[in-house]
Formats: structure tokens, sequence, C-alpha cells
């Protein structure tokens, strides 16, 4: 064999060496690249999330969502996955709030979404998501953008949505989307039809999905506080150099379970909500306590069982993939001596059977010191979903968990 050809040998193995670690996994190598800043979990609105008075039809939506990180370069999702008819949407428009919970834009920002090549309206098809042009459009990290859809004439009854967005979205009749501020006539707090932001992002940054239930979507935090568990490791990541381009996308869905619940059940909508996300590294999955919740006999297998297929959709995409321990019960109606039976088996297997890459003990970090099978009083809301101050304590834990696991490798 040749000098070059020995070396070119040489090249090729070692390439080939380096794509693998330990474990056999495939390593994703950082370049350039699409990344989502913010995303939510689509389900379809209910009748209380549902505009009325006046309805979507024909009338103009603004939306805020606050962002990860920033950038110049923009795509957005749109989703009709739930619709029963066309989305028609007439216009799409991207600007910077003014401020966080005021629908008042900054109107020198406004800017026109497109679609298929430069149209400003679009169709979205029954049970399919359209994705925008590339769009030029600078902001910043956790700036609060506000997203403006005047929509035609058939919009759904039942529109697809994220019924536990937090935060104010407000509609008006007529064509409003460049207006600066308006008075509106409806104020809900749901998002519709947005799916996903991505920005164009150089090398290193990553998307860290949240994976779960009414405590990862945040209920009962204060609507325009943003005070979800997510949303304080956002902001926790924002202020660390090490790990400031680690973005944290929610999709958390109020009511849901693996084997079913409130929208479509976790273990069929893991690969839209996980794998499919742009430039997703991480996945912290907390959900299983709506199935034990529910249950009447002993479901840890089940549950279990589905976190390893989990498991292996993540790893098999070079994915890392955290647990997260399910979180104490007692005073709540889901409560009794089966279902916590059932929570601390599933809450073992994951800390000592699973294959997870680490493990963030949110049971434990949450228990009430002296009776863990209740929440902390400090931070307990109705004894099940944690309070604002127990949501910030567990944004706190998960990164001070998720940094020291990053820090062993």
């Amino acid at each position: 064999m040749s000098l070059i050809k020995k070396l070119l040998a040489a090249i090729v193995a070692a390439a080939i060496t380096l794509s693998l670690c330990s474990c056999g996994e495939v390593v994703i190598p950082d370049e350039d690249g699409w990344v989502a800043t913010w995303a939510s979990a689509q389900l379809a609105a209910g009748a209380d999330e549902t505009p009325y008075d006046p309805p979507l039809k024909e009338n103009t939506v603004r939306q805020q969502i606050r962002v990860n990180i920033g950038g110049e370069k923009i795509r957005l999702t749109l989703s009709n996955e739930y619709g029963g008819v066309p989305a028609q949407l007439e216009s799409v428009h991207i600007a910077h709030l003014n401020e966080a919970g005021e629908n008042a834009i900054d109107a020198s920002t406004d800017t026109a979404i497109t679609f298929n090549g430069g149209s400003e309206s679009v169709e979205i098809p029954v049970g399919e998501t359209v994705v925008s042009d590339e769009i030029d459009f600078a902001f910043e990290a956790l700036d609060d953008l506000a997203i403006t859809i005047k929509c035609g004439k058939y919009a759904g009854s039942t529109p697809t949505s994220h019924t536990g967005a937090r935060c104010s979205t407000w509609i008006i009749s007529g064509d409003h989307v460049s207006d600066e501020s308006f008075v509106a006539e409806e104020t809900m707090t749901s998002w519709y039809f947005i799916s996903e932001l991505d920005v164009w992002a150089e090398a290193g940054a990553k998307a860290l999905v949240l994976f779960g239930d009414s405590i990862t979507d945040g209920y009962g935090a204060n609507a325009n506080q943003f005070q979800r568990w997510s949303d304080e490791l956002n902001r926790l990541f924002r202020d660390d150099p090490d790990y400031d381009r680690v973005t944290v996308i929610n999709e958390g869905i109020g009511g849901n379970a693996v084997f079913g619940g409130l929208g479509t059940a976790a273990k069929d909508r893991f690969d839209r909500d996980v794998l499919n996300i742009a430039g997703v590294r991480y996945v912290v999955v907390l959900i299983g306590i709506n199935d034990i919740g529910y249950a009447n006999e002993d479901i840890s297998l089940q549950i279990t069982d589905e976190y390893e297929v989990m498991i292996e959709k993540c790893h098999e995409k070079g994915i890392k993939i955290y647990a997260a321990t399910i979180t104490p019960v007692n005073g709540n109606g889901y409560y009794s001596e089966l279902h916590d039976d059932i929570r601390r088996k599933v809450n073992d297997w994951i800390l000592n059977k699973g294959k997870f890459d680490g493990v963030i003990d949110f049971a434990a970090e949450m228990a009430d010191p002296n009776d863990d099978s209740y929440l902390n009083p400090e931070y307990s809301l109705d004894n099940l979903h944690p309070n604002p101050a127990g949501y910030k304590h567990m944004g706190e834990f998960a990164y001070a968990r998720l940094t020291e696991i990053w820090g062993e490798k």
C-alpha cells in the first residue's frame, strides 16, 4: 500500500473512532444550523380555550412568546394537526413586544413571515404543519416577541393550540396584523397554530427538551410571569457562559399521560415533540403521575417499558436522555397506598435500573423532609403541583444537576 493510501486509511479509521462514544452512540458534531429557540406541544383547543367573541375566523390574533437564544434568521412552524378544516392564514407577522403582558409592539421591527417562496398567506391542510421561508429578523436571548396572525375564512372551530401558554393572547375583529397596539376584544391564555420558532445558530447551540405533563407545563404559574421550571432553567443557562447556547424547550401538556390523558398520549407524541425538534441533543422526561393517579392496579412495569422505548429512540439518534423522578402526591386525590407504591417502584427503576444518561431526583428534592409521601409545603400548590416558589426551586435544582452531569463528561 502506498504512503498516501495508508494515510487516507488512517484518517478514515480515526474518523470512525471519533464518531462513536464508548457506548456505541453516534456523537453528533457541532456545526451551524437550525435550533429551536421556542416551541410548544400541540393539542386540540377545548371549548374553554377557543375564542368565540370574536372568533379567530377572519380576525386578528396576537400571541407572545419568550425566546431562549437570539439570532438574525428564523423560520416558523405552524400546525393544523387537530383542525377539522384547512386553516387559512392571510398574513403572519413577527415583531418585538414592548413589554411582556401588553400587546404593544415596536412597529419598527414588524416583519412579514412568508411561505412557499414569498407568499404572505398560507393554507395548512388538515392534520399537517407548514414551515415558513427563512426570514431575516434580529433578536436577543430572552426577548419577548409577538406573532400576529390575520386569520382567513376558515380557521377551525376547534383550532390546533397549546392550551397552557401561561401568557396572554389577544384577539380583535378585522385586520390589525401590523397595528402598533390595539384594544383586545378577547384575551386568552392559549397559543394557536404556532408550534416552533427556530433560529439559525452558530456551532455549539443545542436544544434541551423538557417532556412532561402539567408539572412541566407549569400549572399554577401566574400568567405573564414566566414561572415554570423551564423558565427558571432558561434564565440560569443564559447567565452561564458554559451553557448559554443550550435552549430549553418546554413540551409539557397539562393532563397528559404516558398512555393517554389530555392531548396525544406521551408515548405517541414523543417523536413529534422530542426527536423532531430542531437541534435537539438532550431531553428530560418527567411523566407518569397521571397514569398512576388513575390506575387501579400496579402499572409500574408498563410505564418503565415505555421509558425503555424512549431511551432506545434517543440513543439511536445520539440524544442524551435524562429522567426526573415523579414527585409525591399525598394529600391530593391521586394518593393512595397503591398509587404511592407504583410511584416508588417507577422511581426506583429510574434511579437504579434504567439506562438513562442521568437522573434529576425531583422526588427527593421536593419532598416534605418530615414525610416523603408529601410535597414540601413550602413548594406545594395543591399537594400535586408546585407553586411558583416550587417551580423556581425545580429549575435551580435541574440546572445544578444537569451542569453536574455535563461537567463529568
